[in-house]
């Protein structure tokens, strides 16, 4: 970026003077405009390889954090379905304790709590059979599933004396899918979404020190662009000066 205003040394040496601060100025403003303060690996080599591996390891911790929060909506769903399966188990107990009040029930009364609770341990067992989350099973205890529940099986309140046997059945059962709950509920929170809070802490923390390395500080290189504009300015008309002067000089020799 040479001005070729005088040839004499003092001429070359504010014309240089003038380069440097055109060329600091113009970094100034590729800073302030790219909001980095590494644009190159000549801005500062070492640093810029520091924030390249630092910007991989935020890169891992997003992709995690993704994983995890894909796996608490999962635990969630899991949840709603171990919830509903125990709306349906105190509602079939209801049923049986009614269905065991031996001498109170006629044989129709009796015969319709067989089929109502025929039709709830229906409901039961196909919810255990279909309830999935994203293709995987989510309680049935198979591979992938969050939760080992087993269907209903002997329940039959179609006499007294067979409701009250029910009765026990369905109490394993419900002490059995209350587990599930507290160990699915203690999971989720104690370790994924723990985990998850920590995760998202390191993420955090390495986006801040990625930043402090890499982003401009508007207010310095701002300092820095005004402090050499000004001096930029001032070897200009250093030069100027020089080159009327030398003008002056050449004129007053010809005459």
């Amino acid at each position: 970026m040479g001005f070729g205003i005088t040839g004499d040394r003092h001429g070359q040496y504010i014309s240089l003077f003038a380069n440097r601060h055109l060329w600091h100025m113009y970094n100034s403003l590729g800073r302030l405009s790219s909001g980095l303060r590494l644009n190159s690996a000549a801005d500062g080599p070492a640093q810029l390889v520091i924030s390249e591996r630092l910007r991989t390891q935020i890169g891992s911790l997003t992709q995690e954090i993704e994983n995890r929060s894909a796996l608490i909506g999962k635990y969630q769903s899991a949840s709603s379905t171990l919830q509903e399966l125990r709306s349906q188990l105190t509602d079939l107990r209801s049923l049986a304790v009614s269905a065991a009040n031996e001498g109170g029930n006629d044989e129709s009364a009796q015969a319709a709590y067989g089929t109502v609770g025929d039709l709830i341990v229906g409901s039961y067992n196909r919810t255990i059979e279909t309830a999935e989350y994203n293709g995987s099973n989510l309680v049935d205890g198979s591979e992938g599933a969050v939760a080992t529940v087993s269907e209903l099986e002997g329940i039959d309140l179609s006499s007294a004396e067979s409701a009250q046997a029910s009765i026990a059945l369905i109490d394993e059962a419900i002490d059995g899918l209350d587990e599930q709950i507290i160990e699915v509920g203690a999971t989720q929170k104690n370790d994924i979404e723990s985990h998850l809070a920590s995760l998202r802490i390191s993420r955090q923390n390495l986006i801040a020190a990625e930043s402090q390395i890499r982003d401009t500080d508007y207010a310095l290189e701002f300092s820095n662009f005004v402090r050499e504009s000004l001096q930029a300015r001032a070897s200009l008309a250093m030069m100027v000066h020089n080159r009327v002067n030398a003008e002056i000089i050449l004129g007053l020799l010809r005459s």
